[in-house]
């Protein structure tokens, strides 16, 4: 799996996402790989000029008209009046067609990209519908058992249940979601980092 592009949804409008990602990009300068947004390039831009932070954005069409040098956007329509607002079901419509333009992405350029969302309101977004962003983009993409995986070249944590109530967590844990997350979690290492197996703990039931 070799790497060109990272998609970056931007997510909800009105979140602080848009003053993480100056900072972030302000101290990175230099980026690897190609890096683009999907979200509103107006507003966008608007947050940034009020935050005081420049970043040299592109407007592209398509992923291959994407440059290293700059940030990268592909503009998604969002009417708005206001800069910073309250967050609500206004910006749902934009949200999705965000995250299908991305997964659009996803399967043209499969084995070059990977996908980074911004905030998503579970309350309006979500609507109760899906527990997480996790739940919601495995529906989306027809997945099965998916596994949330924070990772690092140091650390990787795999929780076994997200975003229940704790009084509800033993209920969701048995030996085959273990095992489960376990063995995707080894493929991953395997298939998508190339790591070799014997760097790998393995568990028994």
């Amino acid at each position: 799996m070799n790497i060109n592009y990272i998609i970056i949804v931007l997510g909800e409008p009105y979140s602080t996402f848009s003053e993480i990602l100056a900072k972030y990009f302000t101290k990175n300068k230099k980026q690897k790989k190609k890096i683009i947004l999907i979200g509103n390039l107006k507003l966008l831009k608007k947050q940034l000029k009020k935050l005081n932070y420049f970043l040299p954005l592109n407007n592209i069409y398509e992923i291959v008209e994407a440059k290293k040098s700059k940030i990268n956007i592909i503009n998604i329509e969002f009417k708005h009046n206001k800069t910073f607002t309250d967050i609500s079901k206004r910006s749902n419509r934009y949200i999705k067609e965000s995250f299908d333009k991305s997964l659009e992405i996803m399967r043209e350029f499969k084995n070059e990209c990977v996908l980074v969302n911004g905030p998503i309101s579970k309350k309006h977004f979500l609507d109760k519908k899906f527990l997480g962003i996790t739940e919601f983009l495995s529906k989306k993409t027809k997945s099965k058992n998916e596994v949330m995986l924070i990772y690092n070249e140091k650390m990787s944590v795999s929780p076994l249940t997200t975003h229940i109530p704790i009084k509800y967590v033993t209920k969701k844990i048995s030996i085959r979601k273990l095992m489960n997350n376990i063995l995707m979690i080894e493929d991953f290492y395997a298939n998508i980092l190339k790591k070799k197996k014997n760097s790998f703990c393995h568990f028994r039931a």
